[in-house]
């Protein structure tokens, strides 16, 4: 269960690097999944982080077990961008229809 929730917190963290570089490099959104994917694997290395020995299963070499999770944790951090787009456009659905009927309900009154 720990290395799930570490997985997740990776992803997340893995995510908001990506959206930094995003603010910086114009082009970077056409790119997303292979920046994502290209992260988690650097985030995968630099942390030495190994799902399949986390849960007891051996891989052919340990390289391979790294560079697996990395790819894994590319994808949750798209998870993570798609959940969050979805909070923010709902969040401003809620938020636009609030302020329209704040100042078509409040005049009439």
């Amino acid at each position: 269960m720990y290395a799930f929730g570490i997985a997740v917190l990776l992803g997340l963290a893995v995510m908001v690097v990506a959206a930094i570089g995003e603010r910086y490099l114009l082009r970077i959104n056409e790119f997303r999944a292979v920046v994502l994917v290209g992260l988690g694997i650097g985030a995968a290395w630099v942390v030495g982080f190994d799902l399949w020995a986390q849960w007891g299963m051996d891989s052919r070499a340990g390289w391979l077990g790294t560079t697996l999770t990395g790819i894994i944790l590319g994808g949750i951090a798209y998870a993570w961008h798609v959940i969050l787009t979805l909070f923010s456009g709902v969040s401003r659905k809620v938020t636009d229809e609030a302020a329209t009927m704040e100042q078509t309900q409040l005049r009439a009154a």
